[in-house]
């Protein structure tokens, strides 16, 4: 007995060492395992940031992302377009030709993810770009976007600070910087509060206010524009991609005063907006608005004529209507085509009176290549029309563009 327990004793003495090992090196393996994986996470995350842009800084009291955009434009125009680095309308006579290289359109931004309070999820952002006033080809830096967004998890949207307008919300995709505004499309950002409530079923309602300074809105009306929008937003075609059909309208009422003559004055508009995605082969989209209106400014609509004319002894709003209509096709992964018109229809006898155009309209195509991740390359031509009482002025831009985003 004393011999089995003495065998016995020395055969496990023996074979610890060998179980211990075998322990060890099986730990090891699952050691470089969860490296692999934190490795193919880490890249994984990587990918993810890169595709939606910016970069989280963590050490501070909010989490915030710092996005922006690097753009290079070269532009040789075949008649005075209105601005060296984008298109308004043309004036009369000045037919020179000539080249730009710009780079005002490189932006920078910052999200923070702030705070819950009361179930309501705080975040705010800010974004700049080099159109600021004052500035030489370098640029001058300027505020485009900064709010504070507020948002109930239940359907409910307010957001406070300044945006882009919310009536007749879509932008043709130019690559001149103005997105064809003077000729159908009508945005600028500006301070605003704006409540959006969903509805079920993927319609919305929404509602705003917004006033821009009395120096930059060229009038001095007290009343701020405030307007109303109904939407649907849902995948009606099943493309993966929503469309959206919205009217909406935005209405103001004072005085302004023309020439030393002070009259009451009342502006609105109405406008209807789709975005369309459809498949056809290759994946299409169609988009753009439609509008009516009087006393539109160019600080809240970029229409470039003057809201509001002397008539006599009267202060007149100028009427006008307009719209722009776009084209998207994606063929191959890495390029896109985009076509495009539209126009900005003042009434002909207040555009005379008012000193404004009668009629500006243009026509757009570009092509862009995705050529790495955030970094794509793109041509376009613009066509541009303006009218006058007896006159007409021609233009075109051929502009190539180098942008990158981060």
């Amino acid at each position: 007995m004393r011999r089995l327990l003495v065998s016995g004793l020395t055969v496990a003495l023996l074979s610890a060492p060998a179980l211990a090992q075998d322990e060890v090196e099986a730990l090891k393996a699952q050691i470089r395992a969860l490296q692999e994986q934190m490795a193919k996470l880490q890249a994984k995350l990587n990918q993810l940031e890169a595709a939606r842009g910016g970069k989280a800084v963590v050490g501070v009291k909010s989490p915030i992302k710092i996005y922006g955009k690097i753009k290079m434009d070269a532009i040789y125009d075949t008649h005075n377009m209105g601005k060296d680095q984008f298109i308004t309308y043309l004036p009369k006579g000045d037919r020179d030709d000539r080249v730009t290289f710009n780079m005002k359109d490189t932006r920078l931004g910052f999200i923070v993810n702030g705070p819950e309070a009361g179930g309501w999820k705080i975040t705010g952002r800010v974004e700049s770009d080099f159109y600021g006033k004052g500035g030489d080809d370098n640029g001058a830096f300027r505020i485009r976007l900064s709010y504070i967004n507020l948002n109930n998890g239940q359907g409910t949207n307010v957001r406070i600070g300044q945006d882009y307008i919310p009536i007749a919300s879509q932008m043709a995709s130019t690559l001149d910087f103005l997105s064809m505004g003077a000729s159908g499309n009508l945005w600028d950002r500006t301070p605003q509060i704006t409540i959006t409530q969903e509805l079920g079923g993927g319609f919305g309602v929404l509602a705003t206010a917004w006033k821009s300074s009395a120096k930059t809105d060229g009038v001095g009306m007290r009343m701020p524009w405030v307007g109303a929008k109904l939407f649907y937003k849902g995948d009606a075609f099943s493309t993966g991609k929503p469309i959206y059909l919205a009217l909406g309208g935005a209405y103001r009422q004072g005085s302004d005063e023309v020439n030393g003559v002070k009259d009451d004055v009342t502006d609105y508009l109405v406008a209807f907006e789709w975005n369309v995605p459809f498949n056809l082969f290759i994946p299409m989209a169609i988009k753009g608005e439609a509008y009516y209106g009087q006393g539109l400014t160019s600080r809240d609509f970029l229409v470039f004529t003057k809201p509001h004319y002397l008539d006599g002894s009267e202060v007149k709003e100028l009427e006008t209507k307009g719209g722009f209509v776009q084209l998207s096709m994606k063929p191959f992964s890495k390029v896109g085509f985009n076509f495009g018109a539209g126009m900005n229809d003042p009434d002909d006898d207040g555009a005379d009176l008012a000193g404004a155009y009668r009629k500006n309209w243009r026509a757009f195509g570009n092509v862009l290549y995705n050529f790495a991740p955030g970094v794509t390359f793109g041509l376009e031509i613009d066509h541009q029309e303006t009218l006058y009482k007896g006159d007409v002025e021609h233009g075109n831009r051929l502009m190539a563009s180098a942008i990158y985003v981060w």
